[in-house]
């Protein structure tokens, strides 16, 4: 009697604790409602901040890279590894510029290294089926992996912003300039680094930048094999390849879901914050017609949710949002794949989105610190003292110095951990810009670097020179 009463007291709770609500999972909390934090990010990125990375990597722009002036006019993956290449060193290039805004190498920015076998030819064409491979030599070939740590409780959980940085053309080897494949999908990664290193999330934040994507997606199946073991903590990627090519002006995209109810979670966040910010993007949200060919296709191969976010590739329903039209690239894999035939408008309102999306599904926490340090810098004897404000939460103090504006290129100073730091490296009559920054180390999180300090030491005057000569008189005598 006692077990049929035990065995009708489990019963019962079961039956009650099936009234109320599961728990919420981490793919259901996730909040891509309007947030003022996110949109001061978004205000941050405009049309020149975008097309600035765009023809940095498309040759328009040389770039600099360890002192040293460079073209880029190819990022064809054997030759982004190809060190006889001088023209094809995207990979340093983004490698430099990361770490210039204060990412660490070995800490929160990897090197990814796998290798694959090439196949040659391959049609330009994805609507013609490609003929029988050859294969060539195996490439070695690097991913390029950022990592903003999360903030919160839900720190362990991932979402990814990924874009393929290596292009092709018919002249592969020296001139594969791919401004739209995919520059503009390397354009938003970059801004979206530029700008989240000042706010904290709850989530941890992964940027990929792929290679070997365009040889058959080799840069992200080598990641999705590697990091497998994460997968039940990865809860959406954004995966951006290929967007601004717009000759109808008419600001259409296509978003390529697929099926699965993950890849879902992180579609509606997309077509939220399009609508939430007022970004003007038309949206064909594609599931069942979505596409494998990019980068996203090895996620949702290990059961990840992830997003294509692709141009007006395709015919697809008029009631999908583009009209029943397709405006697919002339120039893809092309040499004339330039900026000046992208619609920069459009580039630039679908980075917004982009971004907002993987801001949302991170958890949005506020700025890393309540204001930012004020500098002031005193000229001295032989040397320039600076002293600034403690900032709450900061480990470090980053110091930059330049000898033309603030607005020019900066030097790394030093890194100190007190509130004052005297600078004797300093030549006379010559005026010094100085700029500090916060930075929280553990959690990679930094304050904005807003103000300008200057000073200038004037050369000490030299001591008067006295002559102590004794001249004795002169007799002169008549002639």
């Amino acid at each position: 009697m006692k077990k049929t009463k035990l065995v009708l007291v489990l019963i019962s709770l079961v039956l009650i604790l099936s009234i109320f609500p599961k728990p919420t999972t981490a793919q259901t909390n996730v909040n891509c409602g309007k947030n003022n934090d996110i949109q001061k990010i978004l205000d941050e990125i405009t049309e020149t901040s975008v097309a600035k990375w765009i023809r940095d990597l498309s040759g328009e722009n040389p770039v600099v890279i360890d002192g040293e002036q460079y073209t880029i006019t190819t990022r064809y993956t054997s030759e982004l590894f190809n060190p006889a290449n001088q023209n094809a060193k995207a990979y340093p290039y983004l490698t430099q510029e990361l770490i210039k805004l204060g990412f660490v190498p070995g800490v929160t920015l990897h090197d990814h290294d796998y290798s694959f076998k090439s196949y040659a030819p391959k049609n330009l064409d994805r609507t013609i089926p490609d003929p029988e491979p050859i294969e060539i030599e195996a490439v070695g070939a690097k991913n390029l992996v950022l990592t903003i740590p999360g903030h919160g409780p839900n720190a362990h959980e991932q979402v990814l912003m990924t874009a393929h940085l290596d292009s092709t053309s018919n002249k592969p080897q020296t001139e594969a300039p791919g401004a739209e494949d995919n520059a503009s999908g390397v354009s938003a990664l970059m801004e979206a680094a530029r700008l989240f290193r000042y706010y904290k999330f709850d989530r941890t934040i992964k940027i990929i930048f792929f290679t070997g994507e365009e040889q058959g997606l080799y840069g992200s199946y080598a990641y999705t094999e590697d990091f497998r073991h994460e997968s039940d903590n990865m809860l959406g990627v954004v995966n951006l390849d290929m967007f601004g090519y717009d000759a109808d002006r008419d600001y259409c995209m296509e978003l390529h879901v697929g099926t699965m109810p993950e890849s879902n979670v992180v579609g509606n966040c997309f077509t939220s914050v399009n609508n939430n910010y007022n970004l003007g993007v038309k949206v064909e949200y594609l599931t069942n017609e979505a596409i494998d060919r990019s980068d996203h296709y090895h996620f949702w191969r290990i059961g990840v949710g992830a997003v294509e976010i692709l141009e007006n590739y395709d015919y697809h329903s008029a009631s999908y949002g583009c009209n029943g039209v397709r405006d697919r690239n002339p120039h893809y894999h092309r040499t004339t794949d330039l900026i000046q035939n992208m619609f920069i408008p459009a580039t630039h309102r679908i980075t917004q989105a982009g971004v907002g999306t993987v801001a949302s599904m991170a958890g949005m926490m506020g700025k890393c610190f309540e204001g930012n340090p004020r500098l002031k810098a005193t000229a001295q004897e032989d040397s320039i003292k600076l002293s600034w404000n403690a900032m709450q939460g900061a480990d470090t103090y980053r110091i930059y110095r330049g000898t033309r504006t603030c607005a020019g290129e900066m030097e790394v100073l030093a890194d100190v951990t007190g509130t004052s730091y005297i600078d004797y490296e300093i030549e006379y009559d010559t005026t010094y810009f100085y700029q500090i920054q916060a930075i929280e180390t553990d959690g990679i999180c930094f304050s904005e670097v807003l103000n300008c300090a200057t000073a200038k030491v004037p050369k000490p005057e030299e001591p008067p020179v006295y002559d102590y000569r004794i001249f004795l008189p002169v007799s002169i005598k008549a002639e």
